[in-house]
């Protein structure tokens, strides 16, 4: 699925992320806020979506691969984290939802 699709069902704000984000394909959520649970992922074509605003949450969706970060919970996403996102080349949203919405929200259009 089509991550401007995700990020409109999400009214998630686009931050940051490679020119063509829109066309970016993601087959896979995660939904966590233990990184260490994020690191253990090995799914290809990512999305997590996750309430910790912080830099690890960016570190940790670079070392597994993820395509894309939503932070939820109308969390704060600071200056680092889009350094961070831009150098990894991640895309980077906020959404006003709470993670647990954001995955009921996401599992209704991804269903076959």
């Amino acid at each position: 699925m089509e991550l401007q699709r995700i990020a409109h069902a999400l009214d998630a704000e686009f931050i940051c992320g490679p020119d063509d984000w829109e066309k970016i394909n993601i087959e896979t959520v995660f939904a966590s806020d233990l990184m260490s649970d994020v690191l253990m992922s090995d799914r290809d074509e990512l999305l997590l979506i996750t309430s910790l605003s912080t830099e690890q949450s960016i570190r940790s969706a670079g070392i597994v691969g993820s395509e894309a970060i939503v932070i939820a919970n109308n969390k704060t996403v600071t200056e680092g984290m889009i350094e961070l996102a831009q150098d990894q080349d991640v895309a980077l949203f906020c959404t006003s939802h709470p993670k647990y919405e954001a995955c009921v929200r996401l599992g209704r259009i991804m269903e076959p």
